[in-house]
């Protein structure tokens, strides 16, 4: 399943040496062995690129086929949709409307307001969100068929 990495825990993943709670998620973005993969679009992307390490980081992963920029436009208009729910208790609809339009379903955040959201199936369903928190969660590093790097491995099949 790709994986949203939410502003509040950049700092401990996209670094050369993640914290201990973060290393699967750094390995799994980059083992070659394995097939992570993050999405990125809508205000979450520009609130990461205001980091100069988090930016740098993007795009390395962009170029080595291990993330996917979902284009603006269609997160925003999700995002408006989401905020005009009513459903949204974080002031997140943006990583909300992210994962229901690229079809991510694994977040990796600190915010307890947005695991909420990212867990109410009337805001993100089939499947339902999961949050990746520390190194026990780490079954949640995985694909499925909604997520872009679930998709391309269902059309690959003969």
């Amino acid at each position: 399943m790709c994986v949203i990495v939410d502003t509040n825990l950049a700092f401990r993943i996209f670094t050369s040496a993640p914290t201990d709670d973060f290393r699967p998620v750094f390995d799994w973005l980059h083992a070659p062995d394995k097939d992570g993969c993050l999405v990125f679009g809508g205000k979450l992307f520009n609130e990461l690129s205001n980091r100069a390490a988090s930016s740098r980081y993007l795009r390395a992963l962009f170029q080595a086929g291990r993330a996917y920029q979902i284009p603006d436009g269609q997160v925003q208009d999700e995002e408006q949709e989401v905020a005009c729910s009513g459903l949204c208790v974080s002031d997140d609809p943006h990583v909300v409307a992210l994962a229901r339009v690229s079809g991510a379903r694994t977040l990796c955040s600190h915010g307890q307001a947005l695991h909420q959201d990212f867990r109410n199936s009337q805001l993100i369903a089939k499947p339902r969100g999961r949050v990746y928190q520390n190194a026990t969660h780490t079954h949640l590093l995985r694909h499925d068929p909604s997520c872009p790097r679930g998709n391309q491995k269902r059309r690959r099949r003969p």
